[in-house]
């Protein structure tokens, strides 16, 4: 009886869920027909959904209604959640239709909207973050700005509810649309002057920084440092690798200047540590590898489940310069994962470029209709012990600490998809793990360890359903991971990674830069029913980050490669960046050109976040540049971005780590290495040995009489050829002065070694 029954209600329960997917496909909006999955996942929202364009623009003001500005990207966690309880609402999406006009963007594919609104509620709210829910005038002007709300305000969470908030300001619109408009336009006005004011031209500050904002710098992360755990203040932890890039760079020039050897351990210490235990953690995808977003806790153990291209970009830079210091084995093998990660599963395996992510939620098991967070990663202990042999899952369950009940901290858990599921931690000890179980040594804890690690990602390969993937590929995330790639390449001498490298610049230069107009793009995309790549209806040019990003990839790849082919390729794309983004007022970049009229404030990013300050990678490219290309006109706006952030720099470093880092090397000056000889075997031992070599501030130019493309740049090259000589040359100089050269490896390195940072 009761089983008759159970089969009954289970029968109901999937009729019923079956009846609701098939209303939701009922429904067919605009999106349906856009490229970016973020758009598409609303395609068969019952809201009457715009992308941003035109036709949205004019029926608001054809109809005199608000437009409802929806943000967000795939892998949100939040704007899911939204989705479902909202977007996805009946009675809401009728508000929705009947009285505003309801625009979805991809913060992805359009970062100026995102940049625009997100400044307006940093502004107003002094928050931040995603799903942006943003109201507007038909003008574009914002009225009412906020993050997620619930669907009504009985919902918990402590937020007013979506629905009052849509009915209250459909009523104030209705009697009160005039007053709206004109406070939405002195809204904007105050943001826009008080934008203005604190960007401080070079007229009002003519100085470069100080050193002691350096000093200040590193003072402010020796103390924010958590010396338990690493990583900087407290939860959530998020990895912050422009943090690491600028503590490396320091501890190099401060070894180089032979200043306080203490500061440059420290530095070298908190980088190294962080990285570890983020290794170890739960951060880190312990069986598939990569790493995920950010941490919820102190210790990198329960992290937001989505993975980023641009934080594995990043990553992989800041583990192989660490490495390159520390020759740390298990700094070296996480790196070596990372990319066999993103090799794996971001990459495009014909075109070669890389996806932009893989999302926090997905199905626990294939007969499951609701997704969860870190489904995809996590394990019950009940589970793990049918899955490997009764010891081994013993030594696997102490060596990750997973529990009978789940080792997650409810209160990290508020929603319980994380209820009696392991994610998998360690501490490395091995040796412990050795004497526990009496095995016979160390190697054999490894042995076993690896085989357990083969079922279970067997097992979660073909039994779960994967997290969905944003395949859309971006300008600037390839950027960043080709640099990583690049800088892999170096110190672990694997030309595998230059290959991978140089396949994504190849899909950088073939499909994201305009046929007609020469200019970078921002995205395109892969359509999986033909292979092929596809775009947008209108293609939407590459914004500063795109520009600066590629630039600095295309120099990292060339010091892996030494195809100048690349510096060239950079050098141009540095003459568009400083064509359609360089605001001579405020002497620095803009992030977007100022071509489209619908973006209604052109700002500048200072800070660096998740991803670099586009205006501290582009420091870094005209350094490097302006010694590759002999060109002052670099230098001097080099400089005037120096005096534009001066007071910033001045008062608050630690917001700003990539342009204090370029200060840093700037005033320590860069150092040419030149190398001219016909002995390939010298040639090849000299440059790996600095490429495996950490010195932040050098450029190397190995010099080929015959085709040598900088010598058509740089004119100064050419007294460094001796066409009579087939001898050895390197010559070591520093800020252009050279000293005598030196013919062999032995005397090079007698130079050269002053200037690598080593750490035992």
């Amino acid at each position: 009886m009761i089983s008759h029954w159970r089969s009954r209600n289970f029968s109901l329960i999937r009729s019923i869920v079956n009846m609701a997917q098939q209303e939701q496909q009922r429904f067919v909006n605009r999106l349906a027909n856009e490229k970016s999955s973020y758009l598409q996942q609303h395609a068969h929202n019952p809201v009457n959904w715009y992308a941003w364009s035109q036709e949205a623009f004019e029926k608001a003001r054809q109809e005199n209604k608000p437009i409802f500005l929806s943000i967000g990207y795939s892998t949100c966690h939040w704007c899911h959640v939204m989705e479902h309880e909202s977007f996805e609402n009946n009675e809401i999406a009728k508000i929705l239709n009947d009285y505003f006009v309801s625009i979805k963007v991809d913060r992805e594919e359009r970062p100026d909207v995102d940049r625009v609104y997100m400044t307006y509620l940093q502004a107003t709210q002094g928050g931040g973050g995603w799903p942006l829910s943003v109201w507007l005038t038909p003008q574009l002007q914002p009225f009412y700005v906020g993050t997620y709300f619930p669907p009504t305000s009985q919902h918990r969470y402590g937020r007013p509810g979506f629905k009052e908030i849509l009915l209250n300001l459909q009523l104030a619109w209705s009697t009160k649309s005039n007053e709206i408009i004109d406070g939405s336009k002195d809204a904007i006005q105050q943001l826009t002057n008080a934008i203005e004011k604190q960007a401080a031209s070079t007229e009002n500050d003519p100085n470069l920084p100080t050193n002691t904002s350096i000093q200040a710098c590193f003072a402010y992360f020796a103390n924010d440092f958590d010396d338990n755990n690493g990583g900087f203040g407290t939860h959530p932890k998020f990895p912050q690798p422009v943090n690491f890039n600028f503590l490396l760079t320091y501890a190099a020039l401060s070894n180089q200047a032979k200043g306080k050897p203490d500061a440059a351990r420290l530095s070298i210490d908190m980088t190294q540590m962080t990285l570890k235990k983020m290794s170890l953690g739960g951060i880190n995808d312990q069986l598939g590898k990569g790493f995920h977003r950010y941490s919820t806790d102190d210790r990198w153990h329960v992290p937001h489940f989505e993975k980023m291209l641009y934080d594995q970009g990043q990553l992989a830079v800041s583990l192989a310069d660490t490495y390159a210091i520390t020759k740390d084995e298990l700094i070296g093998q996480t790196l070596r994962d990372l990319i066999s990660y993103v090799e794996r599963d971001l990459r495009h395996s014909k075109h070669g470029g890389f996806y932009c992510a893989e999302d926090a939620d997905s199905l626990p098991t294939k007969n499951d209709t609701k997704k969860k967070e870190g489904a995809f990663y996590v394990w019950n202990y009940d589970e793990v012990h049918k899955l490997l042999p009764e010891k081994h899952a013993d030594i696997f369950c102490s060596y990750y600490q997973c529990k009978k009940n789940g080792n997650v901290d409810p209160i990290q858990d508020p929603h319980d998809e994380l209820k009696n599921q392991n994610v998998l931690i360690t501490n490395g000890n091995l040796q412990t793990i050795m004497e526990k179980f009496k095995l016979e040594n160390i190697t054999e804890v490894k042995e076993i360890l690896a085989k357990c690690h083969e079922i279970l990602l067997a097992y979660r390969n073909e039994n779960r359903p994967r997290p969905h993937r944003d395949e859309k590929f971006l300008a600037s995330w390839n950027g960043l991971m080709i640099s990583g790639l690049a800088r892999a390449a170096c110190v672990l001498q694997d030309s595998n990674y230059i290959q991978l490298a140089e396949q994504a610049i190849a899909f950088v230069r073939t499909h994201l830069i305009d046929s007609s107009t020469k200019r970078l793009l921002r995205a395109c995309y892969i359509n999986q029913k033909t292979n092929q790549i596809e775009y947008t209806e209108s293609k939407v040019n590459g914004f500063l980050d795109d520009y600066a990003l590629i630039i600095q990839a295309c120099i990292d790849l060339y010091e892996a490669n030494l195809d100048d082919e690349l510096l060239v390729f950079a050098y141009e794309l540095q003459k568009q960046q400083d064509e359609y983004f360089w605001d001579a007022s405020k002497n620095r970049y803009l992030s977007t050109d100022g071509k489209d009229s619908t973006i209604i404030l052109r700002l500048s990013e200072d800070h660096d976040g998740a991803e670099p300050s586009p205006n501290g990678i582009s420091a870094l490219n005209l350094l490097r540049l302006r010694h590759y290309f002999d060109d002052s006109s670099l230098d001097d706006r080099l400089r005037l971005i120096f005096k534009s952030y001066a007071r910033q720099l001045n008062k608050l470093p630690m917001t700003m780590p990539t342009l204090i880092r370029c200060f840093d090397i700037y005033t320590h000056g860069m150092n040419e290495i030149i190398i001219q000889s016909s002995n390939q075997a010298e040639i090849q031992r000299i440059i790996q040995y600095i490429q495996v070599s950490y010195v932040p501030n050098i450029i190397l130019i190995h010099m080929n009489k015959t085709n040598h493309k900088l010598l058509q740049y740089n004119k100064q090259l050419k007294s460094f050829i001796d066409e009579n000589n087939e001898k050895t040359r390197i010559f070591l100089c520093k800020n252009f002065q050279c000293q005598l050269p030196v013919t062999t490896f032995d005397e090079f390195k007698k130079k050269f070694d002053p200037l690598i940072l080593k750490y035992e």
